[in-house]
Formats: C-alpha cells, structure tokens, sequence
C-alpha cells in the first residue's frame, strides 16, 4: 500500500545562511577610487587608505563582515585613479612651463621689434641717421618714441636689468647690403651689464629663451636665431 505524500507544512525547511553585513569602508574606498578620476588621484588617494583598511576590518571580523571583493575593486581602482590624477597634473604643469616660456620670448621679441621700429622712425625723421650707439635710449626718449626703459628689459628676467644692445657696425654706415636688410643686425639681446652698443661679443653665452637668440634686423623685423646660424648674418654692413 503505498504511503500518502508527506504534507508540505509539516515539513521543516532550514533557515538559509545570512550574508554578513558589508562593510561600510570597502564600499567607501570603492566610491572614493571612482570620484578620484575626476579630482586628479586626491579620492583616489582617500579610497587607497580606505581599501587597506576595509581588507584588515573584514579579515580581522572572523566572518562578520563581507565585501573584500569590493574593497579588493576599490584598491585597485583608487591606484588606477592616482597615476592618472599624476599624470595629469604632469601633463597640466609642463603645458603650463611651456606656454609660460613661449609668452615670456614673444614678449621679449615685442619688445626688440618695437624698438626696431622706433630706430627706423628716428632715422627718418633725422636724415637717415641712426641714433647714437652709446646713448640710443636716451635719444629715442627725446624724440618721445619710448617713454619706459623698462623696454629694454627682459620681461622674462626684469630684475637682471637692460637686456638689449645695439650693433655699432650699423651706425653710421653709408650703404647697406639692402637685399639682406632682414639679416642685418639692428638690435639684440645682450649679457647683463654689457655696454649700449657692440658687436656679437656681447651676446650672452646661451640664449636666454629655448629656441635662439632674440635678433632684431634693419627691415624692422625680428626672429630667433640658433648659436649655428649666427654666422649666416650681417654684423657688418659698411663695404670694405
């Protein structure tokens, strides 16, 4: 005779296992590793500090604790978060380091061409003459082109004082070479301390700005020139 089925209520069905609490540290490190994407590796930083100590909170729990897995993930997530934040402030910083040194050169090649232009209007206005080599600011000053010495500084260096020359050989020369006027030296950056006017020698030993020497040419223009290409311009245009 066979039996009847059990009845179901009176069947005991064993409670099932619960999962222990997760721990408030693992998910915090995981959320700050995340957030540190976005503010350059600092809540990668905090979520780093938060993972290590989220894995020492759960083993040391004897079981009462869960979410190593989470804290494993926001480990890992926070290192990620960090070298990208680094690389970011070093990606930020050398863009920065390089527009700065690109302002400071056109500033300094402002200045040099402005004053190339000064020289150009002061010849035309006294017969073709070039201002005095060892006072040309002080005439220019007369004349009421400048009104600032300031201008010749390198804005780059202000402190270190004047910062630009002039080429003798140019005064009071009779001819120019005018199909090389734009590589005929007119004004150019000088050591600090040199005299008013001078030859190439008082240039200083490397350039100040990456890129060459701040040149300005009697066509009123200016330019960067490498040490290696110093000789391919006119320092002397009066004819032998």
């Amino acid at each position: 005779m066979t039996q009847p089925p059990p009845d179901p209520a009176t069947l005991a069905v064993p409670p099932l296992p619960e999962s222990p609490p997760t721990s408030g540290l693992a998910v915090a490190s995981l959320v700050c590793g995340i957030a540190g994407v976005c503010t350059c590796g600092l809540g990668g930083i905090a979520g780093l500090i938060l993972a290590i100590m989220a894995r020492r909170q759960i083993s040391r729990s004897d079981g009462q604790l869960g979410g190593r897995g989470l804290a494993t993930a926001g480990l890992v997530v926070s290192i990620i978060s960090v070298i990208v934040g680094v690389a970011i402030i070093l990606g930020a910083g050398a863009v920065w380091f390089y527009a700065r040194r690109q302002y400071d050169v056109m500033q300094f090649s402002t200045n040099i061409r402005v004053l190339c232009e000064h020289v150009v209007t002061y010849s035309a206005v006294n017969d073709g003459r070039l201002p005095p080599p060892d006072s040309w600011p002080d005439a220019l000053m007369e004349e009421g082109l400048i009104t600032d010495l300031d201008i010749l500084t390198d804005p780059a260096d202000p402190g270190a004082g004047r910062a630009i020359a002039m080429n003798r050989a140019v005064v009071g020369a009779t001819t120019y070479d005018v199909a090389r006027a734009g590589d005929t030296v007119l004004l150019f950056e000088c050591a600090p301390g040199s005299p008013l006017s001078g030859g190439r020698d008082l240039l200083p030993a490397t350039p100040r700005h990456p890129g060459g020497y701040v040149i300005g040419f009697l066509d009123g223009s200016t330019r960067q020139v490498p040490p290696e290409r110093l000789d391919r311009l006119v320092w002397n245009p009066k004819p032998e």
